[in-house]
């Protein structure tokens, strides 16, 4: 029997606990984006819930990404060779995509909830001006 289908048969319970929280996740995040019009129409006046229903977008799709780059490791990992029919570059070069999802959701984080990090970054390019 082909490598694909044992893999499909097999009940891994990592992937199936990725993959619905990356599905739970995309959903939650699509009934944001409705939301939106329900909070215009009915909100007209209040600023509060539409920027509250922003920063959940925002933070929906930020985890949805983390978890994309999480599922991206764990299926084109070079150490399982045998979870996808995919071999080669073209394993590498998804893995290595799942890696930099995480690096970029980290950064975009660490700029938006960490005032610190955006205060060090200001100090590194102005001594790096400076010296220039």
């Amino acid at each position: 029997m082909n490598s694909i289908y044992t893999m499909a048969e097999k009940n891994d319970l990592k992937l199936n606990g990725i993959l619905l929280f990356v599905l739970t996740t995309k959903v939650l995040w699509v009934l944001s984006l409705f939301s939106h019009f329900a909070i215009k129409h009915y909100f007209t006046g209040v600023s509060y819930y539409l920027e509250l229903n922003e920063n959940i977008e925002y933070m929906l799709h930020n985890l949805f990404t983390f978890a994309l780059g999480i599922l991206m490791i764990y299926l084109f990992n070079h150490l399982t060779p045998d979870l996808v029919c995919i071999k080669g570059h073209s394993k590498f070069y998804l893995y290595s995509f799942g890696i930099l999802s995480i690096i970029g959701i980290l950064h975009k984080v660490l700029h938006k909830y960490v005032k610190r990090f955006d205060k060090l970054e200001d100090k590194v390019e102005d001594k790096v001006e400076n010296e220039l």
